[in-house]
């Protein structure tokens, strides 16, 4: 329920504490444990975090290694076209409409699952259009551009499925988004012939101004 009211707020969500305590002396962790992580992962969570498993287990990488491995296993589970009319829906009901940034998000979000677009980059300067494609959970990688090292940082450390790159400036937007495909063709996410939806300002380097989504197809 926690999780579920903070996914529709657009709050990033960190799980913690004994998620898979028993790792601390054990190389693998319990059944229940395994578990718990999972439905974390379903329920919406942004990210996972271990504690004590990795501050003074005996298995710090094994820890990490089996957490990665359920947190992929559980994401394959999810139907993210469904995910995201349920969350759209929820955001309508709590709310009554959206602003008009959180409707371009939602907006390329639904085009990204639409035409199969496999990656959505996103140009901003505050985070918080990054902050919000995420919460409409696509199921593409996102990503995202800023020319502050602080924003970039936030982007990729707390919201799911975001990737952050700082970028010298945020002036010239189609050289900026030629350097976004080439840099999804170096991460393997793209190809030629792939679409990509593209999120930024109309007016270049100024906060709050998200307001053009555009589709791009890889050269």
């Amino acid at each position: 329920m926690m999780i579920r009211k903070a996914n529709i707020a657009g709050k990033p969500v960190v799980t913690a504490t004994q998620m898979l305590e028993s790792m601390i002396k054990a190389p693998r962790p319990t059944r229940a444990e395994c578990t718990d992580v999972a439905n974390a992962v379903l329920d919406g969570t942004d990210a996972v975090m271990l504690s004590g498993e990795t501050a003074n287990g005996d298995y710090p990488t094994e820890a990490v290694q089996m957490m990665s491995k359920i947190c992929v296993q559980a994401e394959g589970a999810i139907h993210y076209n469904e995910l995201y009319q349920a969350l759209h829906n929820s955001v309508l009901d709590t709310y009554g409409q959206m602003d008009t940034q959180e409707a371009i998000t939602s907006s390329a979000v639904k085009t990204a699952i639409d035409i199969n677009a496999k990656m959505i980059v996103v140009l901003t300067e505050s985070g918080n259009t990054a902050r919000l494609v995420s919460k409409f959970r696509p199921s593409m990688p996102v990503l995202v551009l800023t020319a502050l090292g602080g924003t970039a940082r936030q982007a990729e450390g707390f919201n799911k499925g975001v990737t952050a790159r700082c970028m010298g400036s945020m002036i010239g937007t189609d050289s900026i988004l030629f350097r976004a495909t080439d840099l999804g063709k170096q991460f393997g996410w793209v190809k030629p012939g792939d679409n990509v939806v593209a999120l930024h300002g109309m007016v270049e380097a100024r906060s709050g101004s998200t307001n053009m989504l555009k589709v791009l197809t890889v050269e």
